[in-house]
C-alpha cells in the first residue's frame, strides 16, 4: 500500500518554528516574504490552518519526490484530502484499493529500476577510479582487493587493528566529490582502528604513525550496498590519510 507520512503531534511544527527563528538575516528576509506571500493565502495564526499548510508541505514532497513516474492533477489530489477529511473517503472501495496498488507497483517498479542504473553507474565509476589509481607510482594492492600508495611510511611501531589512531583524512567519491573531510572540521579523527570500515582497518595497519598514504577502497571493504545519501550504494572510495597519533587501546 501506498505511504504518506503522517502528523503523530505537533511537535513538528513547533520545531519548524523554532528553526525559523534560529536563521541568519538573510533567511529571516526570505521567510518574512515567504510569510508575507502565506498570510495572503490564510491565517497562520489559526491552528487548523498551521497543521495544514504543514501536511500540504509533507505531500508537495511527496509530488515533487515521484515526478516523472507519476504526474498528480493538483486539483484532483486536494479533493481528494478533502473528501478524506469529509469522511467520503472509503480504503476497502475496491476501485480505489486497486488503484493504490497500481500506483504502488508503479513506484516500485521505478525504485528498482534507479537503483540497479545507479548500481551500474557506482559498478562503472569504481572500475575508472581503480583503473586511473593503478597508474600512479607505488601503487600496490593487497589480496582483498585493497589498493594503497605509501607516500610516508611513519616511524615506530606498526599500528595494530586494537589501536586507537587520530588522523585527518579527505574521502571522495570516484567522480572526485569530496564526502567528509576532517580538514575543513579543523579537528582530527580519532577512533579504534577495528571500529570502521574494513579498508581502513587493513590499510592503516599497513603504516606506522606519522605516515601519509592514499585509499582506494572496493565496496566490499567499505560500505557495500548500503546506500548512505552522500555515498551512494556499491560505491569504491577514495581517501588520503595522515596518521597523527596512534595509542594502544587501553
Amino acid at each position: 500500500m501506498l505511504k504518506i507520512k503522517k502528523i503523530s503531534t505537533l511537535a513538528l511544527l513547533i520545531s519548524a518554528v523554532i528553526a525559523t527563528t534560529a536563521c541568519n538575516d538573510k533567511e529571516k528576509t526570505e521567510t518574512a516574504q515567504a510569510q508575507t506571500a502565506t498570510q495572503n493565502a490564510g491565517d497562520v495564526k489559526d491552528p487548523s490552518y498551521a497543521v495544514g499548510a504543514l501536511f500540504g508541505t509533507d505531500l508537495k514532497g511527496v509530488v515533487e519526490a515521484q515526478k516523472g513516474v507519476v504526474e498528480y492533477d493538483q486539483e484532483k489530489l486536494l479533493a481528494g484530502v478533502k473528501d478524506a477529511l469529509n469522511g467520503k473517503v472509503d480504503l476497502t472501495n475496491p476501485d480505489l484499493a486497486s488503484t493504490l496498488k497500481g500506483l504502488d507497483e508503479k513506484l516500485r517498479t521505478a525504485s528498482q529500476a534507479k537503483a540497479t542504473e545507479q548500481v551500474q553507474k557506482a559498478k562503472t565509476d569504481g572500475e575508472k577510479l581503480v583503473a586511473e589509481f593503478k597508474k600512479k607510482d607505488g601503487v600496490k594492492e593487497t589480496k582483498s582487493g585493497l589498493l594503497y600508495r605509501i607516500e610516508k611510511a611513519g616511524e615506530g611501531d606498526t599500528i595494530k587493528a586494537t589501536d586507537i589512531v587520530k588522523v585527518h583524512y579527505t574521502g571522495k567519491l570516484p567522480d572526485g566529490t569530496v564526502f567528509d573531510t576532517s580538514l575543513t572540521r579543523g579537528k582530527p579523527a580519532e577512533f579504534a582502528l577495528n571500529q570502521v570500515i574494513p579498508g581502513w582497518t587493513e590499510g592503516l595497519q599497513l603504516v606506522k604513525k606519522g605516515a601519509k598514504m592514499e585509499l582506494v577502497i572496493p565496496p566490499a571493504l567499505a560500505y557495500g550496498e548500503q546506500d548512505l545519501g552522500t555515498i551512494p550504494a556499491n560505491s569504491t572510495l577514495y581517501f588520503e590519510v595522515e596518521v597523527l597519533d596512534v595509542k594502544p587501546t587501553k
